[in-house]
């Protein structure tokens, strides 16, 4: 079973890593905060039409929010991906050639 290793992030990959769970860790406060509205807390909801959309809307904007930080994660991680694959393939290959002196010439 072949295993996967996976090389250290290097320094801007760190970076990038640290502010994309920033950003999501904020996205998803603000998602609790808009979660933990309640339309009573903006008057009578019997006097104010508009009352039962604040339900629907803070429902949907909460979700959004939520996506959004999940996507933030998706994003950095395939982005961190495509660079480790590009890195890959400028390597020169080295499988099934044994170790030691590659060429009888540099010797």
């Amino acid at each position: 079973m072949p295993s996967n290793v996976l090389p250290q992030p290097g320094d801007s990959d760190t970076r990038r890593i640290k502010r994309s769970r920033v950003l999501s860790f904020v996205l998803l406060a603000v998602a609790a905060v808009v979660f933990s509205l309640r339309p009573e807390v903006f008057g009578d909801p019997q006097a104010q039409p508009w009352h039962a959309l604040l339900h629907v809307w803070r429902i949907v904007l909460g979700v959004g929010l939520m996506v959004a930080a999940l996507g933030v994660q998706i994003a950095v991680g395939l982005r961190w991906r495509q660079a480790l694959r590009r890195g890959a393939e400028q390597e020169p290959s080295t499988r099934g050639t044994p170790p030691g002196n590659q060429a009888p010439g540099d010797r």
